[in-house]
This record gives structure tokens, sequence and C-alpha cells, in this order.
């Protein structure tokens, strides 16, 4: 992913369900039960202070 210009610090968390919600229950060994979900931050970018907008969420910052 960060050959592909995803930062480092932008993965915020790595989750795997196979084990706890799994896709196809009749089958546990099924590999679609294989998989992860991955939370990445992204920051567009605005014409506005970068410094006043959360980087997260776009929301201004009290």
């Amino acid at each position: 992913m960060q050959e592909n210009g995803v930062r480092g610090d932008q993965v915020t968390q790595v989750r795997g369900f196979a084990d706890q919600r799994l896709r196809k229950p009749e089958a546990p060994l099924d590999p679609s039960n294989r998989r992860l979900s991955l939370i990445v931050q992204y920051v567009t970018k605005s014409t506005d202070d970068d410094d006043t907008k959360s980087p997260s969420t776009g929301e201004s910052k009290p």
C-alpha cells in the first residue's frame, strides 16, 4: 500500500474478523471467511487554512 501512496501513519486500525464474524458460518474454513478490515485516514486538500481543519474529519478545530 505504501508503494501506491498510502503513508504508514494513515493506517489507524487493522482488524481481523475471521474467528468472530464468519461470512459463511456454515463453512468456517471457506477462504471468504479470511479477511481483514483496514481503517485508513485521508486528508483532502483545501483552499482554507489547513491548520484550522481536523485531518480526519475536516471539521473546524476549537
